[in-house]
This record gives C-alpha cells, sequence and structure tokens, in this order.
C-alpha cells in the first residue's frame, strides 16, 4: 500500500515537473485576401518569421516549460473586419496578440485593445498617433516621424533640395502621416513645398495628374506611399520624361521584386529609408537570412524581419513575466529597455516606438543597395 501510495506521488511531482504551461498568442493580419497595393501572399512572410523566431527560441523557452500556441485572427483586407476578429481575440485565451502590420490596421486596433487592457504588438505600424494611446500598445517599428527626420535630412543634405512635390495617398493612414510629418520637417530645414497632390492607392493611371505638375518648379519628388503605389508613380514620373531624384520611406519595401517589376529597369534615382536590407552584414543577419533561406526555400523580406524581431521581443517578455496573464504580460514588455535585433539595436520606451537602427537605401534600375546606415544609439541622428 505504501509502495502504490509512494508511486502515484512520484507520478503526481513528475507530471508537474515536465508539464508544458500552454501560453497562447493571437497573430493578427490578412491571412486570406490579396493586396491591391502591396505585395502580401497572404501573410506568408509575417507567418514564417514567426515560427522560426519560436524555432530559434525553443531552448528558452524549454528551460521554463513554456509552449507558445499561436492562434490566426485573419482581417483580409477591410479594416473594418478588425473588431470582428478582436472579438473574437478578446474571447480567447490569448495573453497579447503580433500583428496588424499597417499603420491603418494599428490605429483601428489600438483604442480596443486599450480599453479592454489587451497587449498589442504591430512589428511595422509606424503612425505617430500609435505612441499616444500608452499602456498595452507596443511597437516594433521606429515610427513616421524618425523617419521623416531622417528623410528631410537627406533632402537638404544630400541632395540640395530647395523645392519639393508630394504625391500621398490620402485612403492610406501611414501615407498621410508621413507626408504631414515630411512637411514640417523640412520646412524646419528651409524647403518648400511646391505642390501637395492627392491621390488614392488604388489608382493605375497617373499620367493626366503628372501631366499637369511636370513643369512646375521642383528639383525633388517624395513619394510616401506603399510599394505598389510608389512604384506606379515614379515609372509614370520617367515615362513622362521627369528627370527628378525620388524619396521615399519603408512603405517602399527593400528587397523590391514587386517595386522593380513595376519600373521594368527604367532610368531613375532615389533613396529611402527602411529597417533592413538583406545585405546587411551583421552576424545577426546574415544568420537570419541563411537561417530563413534554408528554412522557407525564399529569401526573407521587411515584412519577415520585423515580424522575426517584434517576437523576439514578445518571447522574451513571456519569458521574463512573473505572471503569464494579460497584465503579467503588459507589466513585462515595459522593462525591457534594449534589445539587440536583426534590425539593428533597440532602445525600447514603454508603450512608443523604439528608438533604433536606420537604413538609408539607394535606389535605381539596378535595385536597391544600401547607402548608410545611422544609429540614434551612437547619437548619428538627434
Amino acid at each position: 500500500m505504501r509502495l502504490i501510495l509512494f508511486l502515484l506521488i512520484s507520478l503526481t511531482i513528475s507530471s508537474k515537473v515536465f508539464s508544458k504551461t500552454v501560453v497562447e498568442i493571437g497573430v493578427a493580419s490578412n491571412f486570406s485576401e490579396l493586396s491591391t497595393v502591396s505585395f502580401n501572399p497572404f501573410g506568408g512572410y509575417f507567418k514564417d518569421a514567426i515560427e522560426l523566431a519560436l524555432y530559434d527560441q525553443r531552448e528558452l523557452l524549454k528551460k521554463k516549460n513554456i509552449e507558445i500556441k499561436l492562434t490566426e485572427f485573419d482581417y483580409g483586407t477591410d479594416d473594418l473586419n478588425i473588431i470582428r476578429e478582436f472579438n473574437k481575440a478578446k474571447a480567447s485565451k490569448a495573453i497579447g496578440i503580433i500583428g496588424y502590420s499597417y499603420s491603418s490596421n494599428a490605429l483601428m486596433a489600438a483604442p480596443l485593445h486599450k480599453k479592454e487592457k489587451f497587449p498589442m504588438l504591430t512589428p511595422s505600424a509606424s503612425a505617430n498617433r500609435l505612441g499616444e494611446f500608452g499602456r498595452y500598445i507596443h511597437l516594433g517599428s521606429f515610427n513616421n516621424e524618425f523617419m521623416a527626420r531622417t528623410l528631410a535630412k537627406i533632402a537638404k543634405y544630400k541632395l540640395k533640395s530647395k523645392k519639393v512635390l508630394i504625391l500621398t495617398a490620402v485612403d492610406c493612414a501611414y501615407c498621410v502621416d508621413l507626408s504631414n510629418t515630411f512637411e514640417i520637417e523640412i520646412k524646419k530645414l528651409g524647403i518648400s513645398v511646391t505642390e501637395k497632390i492627392s491621390i488614392l492607392q488604388a489608382d493605375t493611371n497617373f499620367k493626366p495628374i503628372i501631366t499637369k505638375i511636370a513643369n512646375k518648379d521642383f528639383d525633388l519628388v517624395f513619394v510616401p506611399n506603399q510599394e505598389l503605389t510608389s512604384a506606379r508613380l515614379i515609372s509614370t514620373f520617367i515615362e513622362l520624361g521627369v528627370n527628378k531624384p525620388f524619396l521615399g520611406a519603408d512603405g517602399w519595401g527593400n528587397e523590391g521584386s514587386e517595386f522593380f517589376r513595376v519600373l521594368k529597369g527604367k532610368k531613375f534615382t532615389g533613396y529611402s529609408v527602411t529597417h533592413w536590407h538583406p545585405e546587411l552584414r551583421t552576424t545577426k543577419s546574415k544568420k537570419f537570412v541563411q537561417d530563413y533561406m534554408k528554412r522557407f526555400n525564399k529569401l526573407p523580406n521587411d515584412t519577415s524581419v520585423l515580424a522575426y524581431d517584434s517576437m523576439s521581443i514578445l518571447i522574451q517578455a513571456i519569458y521574463t513575466s512573473k505572471s503569464l496573464t494579460r497584465e503579467g504580460l503588459e507589466d513585462s514588455l515595459n522593462k525591457i529597455k534594449f534589445f539587440a535585433g536583426v534590425t539593428g539595436n533597440f532602445v525600447m520606451t514603454p508603450n512608443k516606438s523604439p528608438k533604433k537602427d536606420i537604413l538609408v537605401l539607394k535606389a535605381t534600375e539596378s535595385g536597391f543597395a544600401i547607402h548608410q546606415i545611422l544609429s540614434p544609439i551612437k547619437g548619428e541622428l538627434k
């Protein structure tokens, strides 16, 4: 009888020691509909990178017998679906959400998460207003103000610009926010705006608009839009013989398969800022590219690397959390002060966009190439 009792106690203790704590994390994105404004094969790069981050951090999680379960919340291409998917996520066991990749997505989701005290981490949304929500809203990307300040300095000191033409997709939250912030920053440096032109993301024929403005007085064209819209605009300028430099941001992408598919070898010069490029030769970046290509048989893009870094931050917060609850995860996320990622070094500020390394890319008919790497941590950006 004593032997049986001893065995039962031993089995109970053993099961507690070796049983895993399952932590559910929601993954919110477009997984089912083809985007008309950027190359997005159903969230594939986003999901792949999260999977790779979990694989790379498996030993860390194993130390605490933690298993992360991912649950997808698919809002397609309609931001109104975010409310529906949020309600599903709220009712689930998920203690946090990673996703809402575009600024419009994140701005729709942020007040919902704030109200319900449900932590969200957006890997790539950069709208300045996201930093105003406070607790429960986290960003893995630098914001539009950070990008606009860098771009304004490129316009002033690299391109010696005095007058800028701006074409903004007004149905894109990211584009409008970036455009407005850039305008503020260039005016501080004495650069004037020749004209601001409003377009729509679904537009494909820009010839009538550009024909009207082609002969105006400007020495730089700012294109603060997503990849396909930006490429179509630049292509039309070139076709109409407008030989001016172009300036853009992370919406142009960094690998450029769709961007240059539209441009089809047309000669031009442009500069953009982004988070990462496959040619970044840091140890972490080289390993990430090798591992990603080996696992998924394709080159990672900016979506991949931002999702990977953000998921790694989330895993770190889960590992160090005193309580694997929504409130516990929020507390843990706010305690992370520094993070060394594939995209560079992060200085984290609770519930604000991080200060982090930024890449300046030069774009020509040959593709994107790294022009400069700037680090606010080293005092290269102020």
